[in-house]
């Protein structure tokens, strides 16, 4: 079997600093290191038998440190695509310049890489790259075998995870990170522009900057402020994070649109569409929170707020989404969409997008959200940005989208020139509507033929994370409690309505599920309120609730996490974790 691992050479993300003079970020000499997902992605295709492992990078010309790296986890030989024309590339234009490096290697059975990069964090390039090469694709994978020369993959969702049986060729992105040093020698060889084209011009639109469909506007520190104030006393932590959180109520979002933006009058009119997720067969809050910003976007654009919702048996969906905020909805009600299948969703919503070709179309940024959206985006060549944290329209009817990189404290401001525009949303940056009773108007349309599944579901395991996007209140454990106190500690928090997620050390060890794992190498979370038990306050694992409204943590007194919250409480935990918890 012929492998090709996707790697790329990261900054390491905690020495980045941001210069408020110059608004840009200071590059010089901060250390550089191989993407911790994709060498976990180099390493698990050394572990598969009689497997020839290649790994591949775009970058200049010291990003071939990061194959070296690659050559010490047991790589056989690296690609290093290295030309002036492939530099500054959005996910889209990266995405085609790999898919063509890898129909140039020839005969490659499995795509291997990370599901994100730490510095970037669009999750975007695995889905587009697949789709360029017109190959089927799982994200977020935690196991891989090959039974009966087939490939077998189990995947992390926010609803547990699921085993599926792969045809070759096909791509494959990693869930889960690693730390990886040292270097060995090997062979690497040095591709450019032409070797995968022939002939390329000054301005070539497969490539680079000009072949790339969004841009950055801006870069901006938005790191929240944290007091670090302490107590040793529960009931004046308590009241002081209850003052904190009323303090930092979110905003609501408004059922009054606001006036169109740009020229008036004008004949044309933009929608705002969102993609609706189900769980359990209802709208998630995640999606109310999209519709909700919705209203405000349509509005800018002088359009309708649009509900699109993919499945089967939707009685009573539309009614709900009305009450939240839709002014249509439409309803691709399908008995083929009954379970969430990549291929077979990706061509439905492919088709829906180039049929109905709604102006915005924001999709949540969920493990389904993140699989769709960038399929979508490459089968299109659509500029799509991902997990926004921020969202606007310009007087051209432009989105502009706010994404978090380096971990979450910096962020890029970006635009797209290309409509539809896409956008991937993460969990409770807005808020959703207040119901109201209003009557849906309903458009169901009726799918065309769909491709055959060449991926087939084998097992299901259900292990739901959703409250983590949910909940007003989460509980995030650490590996300075006991592992014998974690049951307990998790119980207690959940007893007070809180959802309960765990630093790497903790899941890592089996104490609590790997999809509740939160940091740069899990999931981020923005609840209202964060408490910490036990957390030692590490880079990795601030950067996992840096959106969080109110943070508090309790721990021993030397612990550096008691300053990077707001409110430190050196409080026997038992006692701590029951009160913080509830306050909300």
């Amino acid at each position: 079997m012929k492998i090709v691992c996707l790697v790329k050479q990261v900054p390491r993300a905690d020495s980045i600093e941001f210069d408020q003079e110059t608004k840009q970020l200071r590059r010089e000499g901060v250390p550089l290191l191989l993407n911790p997902f994709d060498a976990a992605a180099v390493t698990q295709a050394a572990a598969l038998d009689g497997a020839e492992v290649i790994a591949m990078t775009m970058g200049p010309p010291q990003a071939a440190e990061a194959l070296r790296t690659c050559l010490a986890l047991g790589a056989q030989r690296c690609i290093h695509l290295s030309d002036r024309v492939f530099a500054v590339a959005d996910t889209l234009g990266t995405s085609r310049t790999l898919a063509l490096a890898i129909q140039k290697e020839g005969d490659v059975d499995l795509v291997l890489c990370g599901r994100k990069t730490t510095d970037s964090e669009t999750w975007q390039v695995p889905p587009e790259t697949a789709a360029f090469l017109g190959w089927p694709h799982l994200t977020s994978v935690t196991a891989i075998e090959v039974v009966a020369g087939r490939l077998r993959a189990t995947r992390e969702t926010d609803d547990g995870y699921e085993t599926w049986e792969l045809e070759t060729p096909a791509l494959l992105s990693l869930a889960y990170g690693r730390d990886a040093d040292g270097t060995a020698d090997g062979r690497i060889d040095v591709w450019e522009a032409h070797d995968l084209v022939g002939e390329v011009h000054e301005y070539d639109k497969r490539f680079g900057q000009t072949g790339s469909p969004t841009r950055v506007l801006a870069v901006r520190d938005v790191t929240p402020p944290r007091g670090g104030e302490r107590f040793t006393d529960l009931a004046s932590a308590a009241a002081r994070v209850r003052e904190l959180a009323a303090e930092r109520t979110p905003d609501p979002s408004s059922w009054e649109k606001p006036e169109r933006l740009g020229e008036q009058p004008s004949p044309k009119r933009y929608d705002c569409w969102t993609l609706v997720e189900l769980a359990g067969g209802r709208p998630t809050r995640h999606s109310f929170e999209l519709l909700g910003k919705g209203r405000e976007l349509a509005g800018k654009l002088g359009g309708d707020n649009v509900g699109l919702v993919l499945g089967a048996e939707l009685d009573g969906v539309a009614a709900e989404l009305a009450r939240r905020g839709a002014d249509r909805v439409v309803l691709a009600e399908d008995d083929r969409l009954a379970g969430f299948h990549p291929h077979v969703w990706s061509a439905a919503l492919r088709s829906l997008v180039e049929t109905m070709r709604p102006h915005v179309l924001l999709i949540p940024a969920t493990a389904n959200g993140r699989d769709l959206g960038p399929r979508i985006a490459g089968e299109l060549q659509l500029g799509m940005t991902g997990d926004c944290v921020g969202l606007g329209i310009d007087r051209a009817g432009r989105l502009i989208q706010t994404k978090p990189a380096y971990g979450g404290n910096i962020v890029s401001v970006i635009m797209g020139s290309t409509t539809p525009q896409l956008a991937t949303v993460r969990a409770r940056m807005f808020e959703p509507l207040e119901p109201r009773e209003v009557e849906p108007t309903v458009e169901r349309v009726e799918l065309g033929e769909l491709p055959a599944a060449t991926t087939k579901l084998v097992d299901r395991t259900d292990a739901s994370a959703r409250d983590l996007d949910q909940a007003a209140v989460v509980v995030c454990i650490g590996s300075e409690l006991p592992p014998e106190d974690i049951a307990r500690a998790r119980a207690l928090a959940e007893s007070a309505g809180a959802a309960v997620g765990a630093t790497r050390a903790v899941c890592e060890r089996g104490d609590v599920p790997r999809n509740r794992q939160l940091g740069l190498l899990g999931r981020p979370v923005a609840p209202r309120l964060l408490v910490t038990v036990g957390v030692p306050g590490d880079f990795e694992e601030l950067t996992g609730f840096v959106k969080a409204g109110v943070i508090a943590a309790v721990n021993h007194g030397e612990a550096p996490m008691l300053a990077a919250a707001d409110v430190g409480a050196v409080i026997h935990w038992e006692a701590a974790v029951p009160a913080l918890a509830g306050v909300l």
